[in-house]
Order: structure tokens, then sequence, then C-alpha cells
């Protein structure tokens, strides 16, 4: 099973007979060579009294953990029952290979737009260039270059997302029509990810044997699910299934839920919007993935599922598996 790793870090001084894991943050005993919380090897652990000076837990510097590569799918459909597709994504990733050492780094965005008079394409279409431009500019760079040691990626993930934010509210305002849209974006390096989101766009972690949401959906049957008050198979089916309370660009300050994980060599991550995930549960969308013969073929294959079910929405998926090289 996946370690349940939370999206929020807590730091505390360790002791001399205690290791503090560099996956999920959890203090285990000394000597133990597996974290007992999320079951991460305990690789930089040294003796009590030698220890190295500690990489502060913002920044976050890439480690190298052996050569891999990334293989990526895409697809977004209008669905069944629209007319317009609101959706936008943006996936782009590279390779940087030295000594036989390869590193590849990606960047990844979905948003579902919501608003009427074309609103919601130009909210998801107006963050997806935000987070574009900022890439490009603040990030991209430093990547390629391997110059980004000192780069935060959880804190820039939050500042691009509150700058689109801030665009989209303005444009909005100016326009005076009511426009919004949800997000989950991805800086995926090497075996790290670091994923963002507002609203009900996930993210999904996948394994042979496993599925599990990275992302709590910030809606109100979520929030009903989440105090027990109704179980997840009803909220499937509630009729306020639609509503969410936290979006970009319908206020002047977004908040910004960002996790992290740690992949292995034939996992993937998965990027939707709502309109994947509302018409296959969790259970199938593993099946379809695991059964496709590239990251491509179940993209193609997650939506035509998705519509078969009833297409009932905008569907966008992009899906990356970590291979090693």
């Amino acid at each position: 099973m996946l370690p349940d790793i939370g999206s929020k870090t807590l730091i505390r001084q360790t002791t001399m007979n205690e290791i503090i894991c560099h996956n999920c943050r959890a203090i285990n005993r000394w000597g133990a060579n597996f974290c007992a919380t999320c079951g991460q090897g305990l690789i930089a652990a040294v003796a009590p009294g030698d220890e190295a000076p500690t990489v502060p837990d913002s920044s976050l510097a890439f480690l190298e953990h052996g050569s891999f590569e990334l293989r990526i799918g895409r697809r977004t459909d209008t669905g069944r029952m629209r007319q317009t597709n609101e959706d936008s994504l943006l996936a782009f990733d590279f390779l940087c290979a030295n000594k036989s050492v390869s590193r590849p780094v990606g960047f990844f965005v979905v948003a579902d737009g919501m608003g009427g008079h074309a609103g919601g394409e130009i909210a998801s279409g107006m963050l997806v260039q935000a987070l574009a431009r900022r890439a490009a500019e603040e990030w991209l760079s430093p990547a390629i270059t391997g110059q980004d040691e000192s780069f935060d990626r959880e804190v820039w993930l939050r500042s691009a997302i509150a700058t689109g934010n801030e665009e989209i509210y303005e444009h909005a305002r100016e326009a005076g029509i009511a426009m919004g849209t949800t997000v989950v974006a991805a800086i995926v390096e090497g075996d790290r990810a670091f994923i963002a989101h507002v609203g009900d766009s996930r993210a999904y972690h996948l394994r042979a044997d496993d599925i599990r949401r990275i992302t709590v959906d910030h809606s109100l049957v979520e929030s009903l699910v989440v105090a027990r008050r109704i179980s997840p198979e009803e909220a499937r089916n509630h009729p306020q299934a639609n509503v969410i309370y936290r979006t970009v660009g319908d206020s002047p300050q977004v908040a910004v839920d960002v996790s992290r994980i740690t992949l292995r060599p034939g996992d993937f991550l998965m990027l939707c919007s709502d309109g994947l995930s509302g018409m296959l549960d969790d259970e199938a969308i593993r099946e379809v993935v695991l059964d496709a013969s590239s990251p491509q073929a179940a993209c193609d294959a997650l939506v035509d599922a998705a519509n078969q079910a009833g297409g009932e929405d905008n569907c966008t998926v992009i899906l990356i598996e970590l291979k090693s090289s």
C-alpha cells in the first residue's frame, strides 16, 4: 500500500536518538533502516554526533537517487453533454543527462474553468498561461542548468497560482462577469513530485497494487465525507456534488494546498479534472491505467471510458510514469 502522506509538514528538533525521515518528516528511533510511518528508506542517516549540516526543509534541494525518465500522456475532451471545453492543460518535460545520470524534470497543470459567457474557458486559459510564463521566467532555466538548489518548489507553486488568481480576479471585476477555475499542478523532478491544488481537480498516485488520492477536494460533499456524514459512495451521487467552496479567481486571495510525494520506478502520477473522477471511481481508473500499453494509451482509454459512462462534463487528464533508465 502507498504511504499516506499528508499535505502538512511537521518540523521539530530531533534528539541524538532519533532520525527524521526526509520523505514524510516523521521521527524514527535511531538505528531504524526504514521509516515506521511511510516505509521510506532512511538512507540519509549519519551516526549521532556526526550529523551533517541539515538542509532547510523549505529548500528541498534535488538529490540524485538514480537515473530516471518520465513517460507522459495527456488528453482533453469536451465530453458528451457540453458544447465547449472549459478545461485547459499544460505539460512540458525535459531530460538532463550527465555522467550516465539522467534527471527528468516536468511541469504539469490541469485547470477546470467555470463561469457564464465563456468565463470558465477564459479563466482556465489565463491561469495556465500565467503558470507557463512564471515557470519559463523563474524555474525552467535554473532547472535546466542545475542551478536550482535553493529554489523552493512549494513556495513557488503557491506564489505562481496566487499571481494567476490576481489576474483572473481583476479581469472578472473589470469585465463585470463571474469566472473562476480549479487547478491541480505538479512539479516532477526525478523521483520527487510537488503537487498544488485548488478546487476539485485531483491528483492520484498509482502503483500496481494501489491507487491513492493525494488531493482533498475543496467541495461541499468532500467536507461531508471528511465529517463522516455521508460515505464516499453517497458523495458521488449527491445532488450538490458540484458545489465547491474554493476556486482560483473568485476572490482577491486564494489558499493553495501543497503536498509532496516520492515516486518509485513504475509509479504513476495522474492529474485530472472532475469530468474524469466524477465518471469513474478510483478502482476503475487504476484498472484502465494498468491495462494500457503507455501513458498516452491510458489517457485515451480513460477519456473514452468517462464518455461511455455519461460524459457529463469536460474531461482532462495528464498521466506521468516514472521509469528507470
